[in-house]
């Protein structure tokens, strides 16, 4: 069954639009709206309002949620049934195109981060848990115990359609993601879930997600559910889990990456194969692990049913960079001296350390 809630970011929007400033009827664009509930059709979120996730927000199958450069979205307080998070249900889709010199940013209430007036964030990577993050629901394969190409994102509402992910469309698009910030999140969402910076489900590689910062999150960074999207240019920094945390049989490309552990990270990668009869194929290429300040932290795990490739991998520990080699047998390892990733195509993100 489907359910469908107004939102009241229509109605907000309804209000704000009555209101007319002289004699030419010139209409006033709101400084800021409130998101709730399932935004029922295409929407278009621009960089001269600030707009302030109020619990879960849903973008439905059909719909389309377009955020324009620049743009800031703040989250309110709450966990479990009342986190506030951004959901793209299978069918739905995100265009969120930021660039180097105006980067979407999503964080939590108590950001003061102001682009427009040059204000940086005074939050720091200490602050974290804060909302939910970004869960993208997809129609790509999966790889489950029971054999079922579909289920429900555990912490999400499992009566609910938009909640499911998985199905056998390796080009499934659900948007894009370029030059977005996903700060201060990871809060507990349900029985056994906490949220991520970005939870990327079932996701097919027709999605673009590329140039994408994640900084301060209480569980991982980036974490994958089978699908075959490919990700291109991520930084991770300061997660309380792992930077990268891989399961259900993904299927892709993870290229140019950085992952920064502080010292309440577990690990830099951790991977699981898949659940079922299909293991899945991961490549990670181009990578930084940055350990320093995590002591005696593992840059990478890989379980008995991971398969894969990693390729010019490299771990800094403060002492020396050193080529990361895998321990497992079904995960190959190539470091042919190529240089690593260059820190310096993040520069675009100023984060507070």
């Amino acid at each position: 069954m489907t359910h469908f809630y107004t939102s009241k970011a229509l109605l907000s929007s309804l209000l704000f639009a009555l209101v007319l400033i002289g004699c030419e009827g010139t209409i006033k664009t709101p400084s800021e709206i409130i998101i709730s509930g399932t935004i029922a059709q295409d929407s278009h979120w621009t960089a001269n309002t600030v707009y302030f996730l109020d619990q879960q927000v849903t973008v439905p199958s059909g719909v389309s949620l377009t955020i324009d450069a620049g743009t800031i979205i703040k989250a309110n307080p709450g966990e479990a049934s009342t986190t506030s998070m951004l959901v793209i249900a299978k069918g739905g889709k995100i265009n969120a195109k930021g660039t180097a010199d105006k980067p979407i940013i999503f964080t939590s209430i108590n950001d003061d981060i102001d682009l427009k007036n040059g204000k940086e964030s005074s939050l720091s990577s200490e602050d974290v848990g804060l909302w939910g993050g970004i869960i993208i629901l997809g129609d790509a394969p999966i790889s489950l115990q029971n054999g079922d190409d579909e289920t429900f994102y555990t912490g999400l509402n499992p009566n609910t359609e938009a909640s499911y992910y998985g199905g056998e469309n390796t080009d499934d698009n659900s948007g894009v993601l370029e030059y977005v910030s996903i700060r201060h999140g990871g809060v507990f969402i349900g029985t056994g879930s906490e949220s991520n910076g970005l939870t990327l489900c079932g996701v097919g590689n027709k999605t673009t997600i590329n140039q994408v910062e994640i900084y301060s999150i209480q569980d991982d960074g980036l974490e994958i559910f089978g699908g075959t999207v490919n990700v291109s240019n991520l930084f991770v920094h300061a997660c309380g889990d792992d930077g990268i945390d891989l399961d259900e049989g993904y299927t892709g490309t993870i290229d140019h990456f950085i992952v920064e552990l502080s010292n309440e990270s577990e690990s830099g990668i951790e991977i699981s194969g898949g659940k079922g009869n299909s293991v899945g194929n991961f490549n990670l290429t181009n990578g930084l692990v940055d350990i320093k300040s995590a002591s005696n932290k593992a840059p990478f795990s890989a379980d008995e049913k991971a398969v894969g490739s990693i390729s010019n991998i490299s771990v800094d520990n403060g002492e020396a960079i050193e080529a990361f080699q895998s321990e497992s047998s079904e995960v190959s390892s190539n470091n042919d001296g190529k240089s690593q990733v260059d820190k310096s195509i993040f520069s675009w993100t100023k984060i507070k350390a």
